[in-house]
């Protein structure tokens, strides 16, 4: 049995590669969800922290708040599923500022964003790569170490656009 090939994997919207856990219909239809003004959302470059910042998140609010899968991921029903949830939720994401959805910005929603020294997060993120079935094989460090840098991976070019060039600080 082969495994999936990167063009089967990994589609490119906007210029920015992404798995096939997000749909494109999802993040064409993104322009138009209806954020809600108790909202937050968590941004970040994959493998940051963000679960377990919202972990620590949910835990310092007095009332009930719902934590969501990240927005970008699922198909088009994901919109009507974050639409049905109570209010206070927690919304993970790894978008770039200009892909959010604009009400987010309209509503004046609060972000919160997660930076992680890019040396950590380039390890962890090989070690995501290298288990998950998902994701294009790297074989070696080296290999995904120059995908990385290109910003050729998935998500590569999400939240931190120029994670590369904090790398060679």
């Amino acid at each position: 049995m082969s495994s999936p090939g990167k063009a089967e994997l990994i589609h490119v919207f906007k210029g920015i590669p992404f798995t096939t856990r997000s749909s494109p219909e999802l993040l064409k239809s993104l322009d138009n969800f209806d954020a809600r003004e108790d909202d937050v959302l968590l941004v970040s470059y994959p493998k940051s922290g963000t679960h377990w910042l919202a972990g620590v998140i949910t835990k310092l609010y007095n009332s009930q708040v719902t934590l969501t899968s990240p927005i970008e991921f699922g198909d088009i029903s994901k919109l009507e599923e974050l639409d049905k949830l109570s209010s206070k939720r927690i919304i993970p994401t790894h978008l770039d500022y200009n892909m959010l959805p604009p009400n987010f910005k309209k509503k004046k929603c609060k972000m919160i964003y997660i930076s992680r020294n890019p040396k950590d997060t380039a390890v962890s993120m090989y070690h995501y790569y290298r288990d998950n079935p998902n994701l294009p094989t790297v074989d070696t460090w080296t290999a995904f170490f120059d995908l990385f840098l290109r910003g050729d991976g998935a998500c590569s070019r999400c939240a931190l656009p120029h994670l590369s060039v904090l790398l060679h600080l």
